[in-house]
């Protein structure tokens, strides 16, 4: 019987133990931290003329940005389509934000604004798979018309929306917000 109760003892210890190491670890809920972008290139391609493109890029948007290759230079009345890349290259090699982004689609929205509001029209031409009131539209793809020569701002803002996504830039944070130079001839 003596034996019984050392080993009953005995077993008790060890499951206390055993107990005690997992109170220690909590299950967490994954954080959805914001991508980090350190480069924004957008492609604009002429819908009447496939072979014509115009490309602008802003470096180091997380330090001092270098605007020095962020002008659109475009024609007037033209139709364009649109493809925006981002990318971190603070990784070893650099990260494509824009795939992540595309995995994500859902928590997602890219918002364009033109400045003045008649340099642009901008249509973004791709969709999450949201379920209803959804889908709601991405903006790694657009189409964009130019209207009269001019000149202004193309500000991009990513909105970071994760279980908020609604079809408008109000919930989340955002990821990045930057101004392309317009240029239109």
């Amino acid at each position: 019987m003596k034996y019984f109760k050392n080993q009953l003892i005995w077993l008790a210890g060890v499951a206390l133990l055993a107990g005690a190491c997992n109170k220690d670890e909590q299950n967490v809920a994954p954080t959805d931290d914001n991508e980090a972008i350190t480069t924004a290139t957008l492609t604009l391609t002429n819908k009447a003329t496939p072979t014509e493109s115009v490309t602008a890029t802003i470096e180091n948007l997380n330090t001092t940005p270098d605007f020095s290759n962020a002008t659109l230079n475009l024609k007037a009345n033209t139709a364009y389509t649109g493809v925006i890349s981002l990318l971190d290259k603070t990784k070893t090699p650099v990260l494509d934000a824009t795939t992540e982004i595309r995995e994500k689609a859902n928590e997602h929205l890219f918002v364009y604004t033109p400045t003045p509001s008649n340099l642009l029209t901008i249509t973004l031409t791709d969709i999450d798979t949201n379920p209803s009131p959804g889908p709601y539209p991405i903006g790694l793809t657009t189409e964009m018309k130019t209207g009269a020569a001019g000149s202004g701002k193309l500000k991009v803002v990513l909105r970071h929306q994760p279980n908020a996504k609604n079809g408008t830039a109000a919930p989340g944070s955002s990821d990045l917000d930057t101004d392309f130079t317009v240029v239109v001839k």
